[in-house]
């Protein structure tokens, strides 16, 4: 028996291609776009998850969701689909019985990666593993010796529900699945159906910081006409993921730390302290000693967030782990806009093995995706990894944890692109300020990457968020 799925969306495109790639994916899929033809589907149709949109042209998609609630009985897993950003909406959906969320725009494999979630911690494993294996072969290629380590380490600590876990590795390698791996490892060979919520701490405004982590009770502030529960409260009995770390304001570290060394809290406004039970894993792209030294990042939150360390290495570092991903990346593709592709020639595989992934895992699953839908017979040749023409284009700056991970202490600037620029620079007059080097450099590097401001902060080696505040200071943000 197949999962069913219902859709309610009034996005007719989406709905379209959601349609489409979940159906490979092996789920039994219906669409609506609107609360009367999902009252409808709902009670016809018996879905076991609904995908629900937060704005309808007839309705809020939160009051279909607390009519389904109060209904009681076998209930449908509600996922609850909010405006980006809009981390209010999302608490609100979960404090109405929504079992996750997902921002707009919303990216199917995203969604494929969610629903998969959803189901294997609701139960649905063994009909699930029907799904996967009607979709998608089990990948057979071994781990890295480097890799295995991980999982060992990540395999230890599962066992101490409670313990303190950080996570380092440049961007891309794949941090938040080390934390949802742990959270499984943790918590689905005992059956328990524990929380795993994730925090951005990039992307919370600093002003907004303290009320989306602890939550807040009514007439708190002008706004608060009713109480509020926080991030941190519901990641209760599983597991808080704190990632970009490093990007928390000093300010909101203290409080995190004291909370943590507690693990009590007072709601913004109250007086009565919340004892929670969790597990607080802690996840950066960038160097955190560093962080530490040169005192953006508070060293005695960083030893208490330290108690267990897992390092993921860089992609570079363990090339015997591309095939298989490559493997695994093309086969989930290929089932998903159902074309028959068998693997990748020679040549292609040689090329994949011998490029430096500055994007890491991200960026290789990212190139497959492509060479998938560009190539035209059984095999992935060497022209379907092509861009605009060219090979694979290289960045022209590590980032700091590769630097670290490679034992380079120095940051580098002998790319040809750093020398020409301060080789043009003059001192014959009074020096330029660092603040007009730096407004100048980071044009020069936007610039090179055609405006493409991910590659941009890539190749400074700077989070995404903190190339966007470095646009901000130097007036290049329009």
């Amino acid at each position: 028996m197949s999962i069913g799925i219902l859709l309610v969306d009034d996005d007719v495109t989406f709905r379209a291609l959601a349609e489409e790639v979940l159906a490979a994916e092996g789920f039994e899929v219906k669409s609506v776009s609107n609360l009367r033809g999902a009252k409808e589907q709902w009670k016809s149709f018996g879905p076991d998850v609904i995908i629900l949109d937060r704005r309808l042209p007839d309705g809020d998609g939160i009051e279909f969701l607390k009519e389904i609630r109060a209904f009681g009985g076998d209930e449908p897993i509600v996922v609850v689909v909010t405006a980006y950003g809009d981390i209010e909406n999302a608490v609100e959906a979960l404090r109405a019985g929504a079992w996750d969320y997902l921002a707009k725009p919303i990216h199917l494999s995203d969604l494929v990666i969610k629903l998969q979630k959803v189901i294997e911690t609701r139960g649905l494993k063994d009909r699930l593993t029907i799904a996967r294996s009607q979709a998608t072969p089990a990948r057979t290629q071994p781990l890295s010796k480097a890799m295995q380590e991980v999982l060992e380490k990540l395999d230890v600590v599962a066992i101490s529900p409670l313990t303190p876990v950080f996570i380092q590795g440049s961007s891309g390698v794949g941090k938040q699945y080390a934390a949802e791996l742990l959270h499984r490892l943790t918590y689905q060979q005992k059956d328990i159906d524990a929380p795993f919520v994730e925090v951005n701490c990039a992307a919370l405004p600093e002003h907004l910081i303290e009320s989306e982590l602890f939550g807040y009770e009514k007439g708190a502030f002008t706004d608060a006409k009713a109480p509020k529960r926080g991030l941190i409260e519901l990641a209760s009995g599983g597991t808080l993921f704190l990632d970009e770390i490093t990007e928390l304001p000093l300010r909101s570290q203290a409080k995190l730390l004291k909370f943590i060394d507690s693990m009590r809290f007072r709601r913004l406004g109250g007086q009565r302290e919340i004892s929670v039970n969790m597990r607080v894993v802690a996840a950066t792209n960038t160097d955190v000693m560093e962080a530490v030294r040169t005192g953006r990042f508070r060293e005695d939150l960083y030893h208490r967030l330290g108690v267990y360390w897992v390092g993921i290495p860089a992609l570079t570092e363990r090339k015997e782990d591309i095939p298989g991903l490559a493997l695994s990346f093309m086969t989930f593709f290929a089932n998903r806009i159902k074309k028959q592709v068998e693997g990748f020639s020679p040549k292609a595989m040689e090329v994949l093995q011998s490029y430096h992934y500055p994007g890491n895992v991200r960026e290789l699953r990212n190139l497959v995706e492509r060479a998938v839908i560009l190539c035209t017979g059984p095999v992935i040749e060497e022209k379907d990894l092509a861009i605009h023409g060219t090979t694979m284009p290289s960045l022209p700056v590590a980032s700091p944890v590769d630097k670290v991970q490679s034992g380079e202490s120095q940051p580098s600037s002998n790319s040809p692109e750093a020398l020409a620029f301060f080789n043009e620079l003059s001192f014959q007059e009074d020096p330029p300020t660092l603040a007009q080097l730096q407004r100048a450099y980071v044009a020069q590097v936007l610039q090179h990457f055609d405006g493409k401001r991910m590659q941009a902060a890539q190749a400074l080696g700077v989070s995404y968020p903190t190339f966007l505040k470095l646009l901000r200071e130097a007036g290049l943000d329009d």
